[in-house]
């Protein structure tokens, strides 16, 4: 997409011109000069060169999304409080998204987000894409999977605090443990619903399925494969308790997410499952609206996929090479199907818990893995509680000497770092801004902090660094109560570029349909027009190279034209006689 001057960076307007008075000899001129500051402010908008160029469709179409806001706000959530000012049990619009998220799947606004255009998708983690439902049904019917326990499944209270994992494996392994000086002794497989059951111990999965019984109260029981897996799901996901309750911290709810990441790590590890799910997740991009996407794995030496039967490894290349050979076919699947996906592209992660040399070996093999997939891989990550890890700085040195391996073999491989998902404003975390800015970043990941730094704001405009904004995980990992309170209203006025990301969805019950949902009722400013802007950044910040960037954004281009069409034909005639409730506007 080439790039064209906003109105919001340039505008000289002389705002001075307001204040040529310090007093008004009339109300009529103060309302002028009040008038007149406003419209300067506007004119500066993040969004104010689609504003002035929209076409009438998108026009009507803009202001019928306002109204259908408002209609969900009558229709479908309730008052907190009755006349009386006592508490109604109902739920209203902007609290929690945990505990929001089924009645936002019942708005007219979901309806419309779902069949938005997104553009694409640049901050999502590969192991978290998908509902938690597909990889427990994967691994039903594989006979060298072993699930375990931190606690005997045999009360409530162990059900609910139980810390579970999955590993494809041998047999071997699963009944021998390695000692601290390396040697093994057998252990034996377990039994996780016994009372004597040693804690971690490996059970067959099958076996966990066919003696699986649970009563959860109301007259529900759920048993055998199905009860199992919809336990298994439910465990799977953050509760909005988890995520707000009075006592709750940010290591906190960052340690329960921690827990999901590995509890998903065994189910995601071995080759059936990984093919499945790249097909899967292309397939489920479409299905949100997505034209394209840059996904974010893991690769780490300890971190590779077991065959099914468990007696082989596939390694970093390996991986690289499923994605690949999983993308192009699913590609030509959805050509033939009449279906349109751009493209995909995937962003190397490692832990920045890593040490010096691991991150070394990391970026070495980072470049090696260009080299041989040149089209596929876009850039390099270190992900990981940033509170938790290492700072960027601690790699500096890493990080200089493979720009300049890099260089002179004339490779790309910008830096896409996750920084400032914090509010430790002004401590070493928050310096992982400055040095994403100085590493010459090409975005970063939610960029939280960034808020509290004019002068980083000023840098990242006129770098044209963009911001993957995720609102969703923001508010759950403890950031900002409510959506109400994201900092992306503060990144927009100031026109900073700014994109929209599920980051981890399979833990939220979300999607990125949920994650526009929510940009759009946290904030009386966004409009239509906000959000084809966030889209058209989207695809402007991304990774693609020229041709398949001019390709992608016609069919987008395209797609948001019948968007607006189809928004105007399906709720012009729905709203025309609907008013809405008083104090509504």
């Amino acid at each position: 997409m080439p790039h064209t001057e906003r109105l919001g960076t340039i505008s000289q307007d002389n705002w001075k011109a307001a204040f040529t008075k310090r007093e008004f000899d009339d109300p009529v001129a103060y309302n002028h000069a009040r008038a007149e500051l406003q419209t300067i402010e506007r004119s500066r908008a993040f969004d104010a060169e689609e504003i002035a160029g929209a076409s009438k469709i998108e026009r009507d179409a803009a202001a019928l999304v306002r109204r259908i806001r408002n209609y969900d706000y009558d229709n479908t959530y309730g008052k907190s409080h009755d006349a009386h000012g006592h508490p109604t049990g109902k739920r209203t619009q902007g609290e929690h998204f945990l505990g929001n998220v089924d009645l936002i799947n019942k708005t007219q606004l979901m309806k419309v987000a779902k069949r938005m255009p997104k553009g694409a998708h640049l901050h999502i983690h590969f192991n978290s894409c998908l509902p938690a439902k597909f990889l427990i049904q994967q691994a039903r019917d594989i006979d060298a999977m072993y699930i375990r326990s931190t606690l005997p499944l045999t009360s409530q209270a162990n059900l609910d605090a139980s810390r579970i994992s999955f590993m494809v494996m041998t047999y071997r392994e699963a009944t021998h443990v390695k000692e601290a000086h390396g040697k093994e002794h057998k252990v034996g497989l377990g039994d996780v619903f016994h009372p004597n059951y040693v804690c971690n111990r490996w059970m067959r999965y099958k076996q966990f399925q066919e003696q699986f019984e649970l009563d959860v109260g109301n007259g529900e029981i759920l048993e055998g494969t199905s009860g199992a897996e919809t336990w298994l799901e439910r465990k799977m996901v953050i509760s909005e308790e988890e995520a707000h309750g009075t006592h709750q911290t940010s290591r906190g709810i960052w340690e329960k997410f921690n827990y999901r990441t590995q509890m998903m790590k065994g189910l995601f590890a071995y080759e059936s499952a990984y093919r499945a799910y790249t097909r899967a997740c292309i397939r489920d991009f479409v299905a949100d609206s997505i034209q394209y996407a840059e996904v974010r794995p893991n690769f780490m030496s300890t971190n590779s996929l077991k065959t099914d039967d468990g007696t082989s490894s596939i390694g970093n290349e390996g991986i690289l090479k499923i994605i690949d050979d999983e993308l192009k076919m699913t590609l030509e699947q959805l050509q033939k199907e009449g279906k349109y996906f751009g493209g995909m592209k995937v962003i190397y992660c490692t832990p920045r818990s890593f040490k010096r040399d691991q991150i070394k070996d990391a970026l070495d093999e980072c470049l090696e893995l260009k080299k041989k997939y040149k089209t596929l891989l876009c850039g390099f990550d270190l992900v990981g509680h940033e509170e938790m890890g290492n700072e960027l700085h601690h790699f500096v040195p890493e990080f200089l000497n493979f720009q300049k391996k890099c260089k002179s073999e004339n490779i790309d491989i910008p830096f896409l770092f996750h920084c400032g998902e914090t509010l430790d404003v002004d401590g070493k975390v928050d310096g992982n801004l400055f040095d994403a800015v100085l590493l010459n970043a090409k975005r970063i990941g939610h960029g939280y902090a960034i808020a509290t730094h004019p002068l980083l704001m000023e840098i990242f405009k006129e770098r044209k660094i963009a911001i993957e904004s995720c609102p969703i995980s923001n508010e759950i990992l403890g950031l900002t109560p409510v959506i109400a309170g994201h900092h992306l209203p503060i990144l927009l006025a100031n026109d900073v570029p700014c994109t929209i990301n599920s980051d981890n969805a399979t833990f939220y019950k979300s999607s990125l349909s949920h994650d526009f949902y929510q940009v759009m009722i946290g904030s009386e400013s966004m409009s239509l027009h906000g959000w084809k802007q966030l889209a058209k950044w989207s695809l402007e910040h991304s990774c693609m190279d020229p041709e398949q960037l001019t390709s992608v954004t016609e069919e987008w281009t395209r797609r948001w034209e019948e968007f607006c069409q189809w928004i105007v034909d399906e709720y012009g005639p729905m709203l025309q006689s609907w008013e809405p409730a008083p104090g509504r506007h």
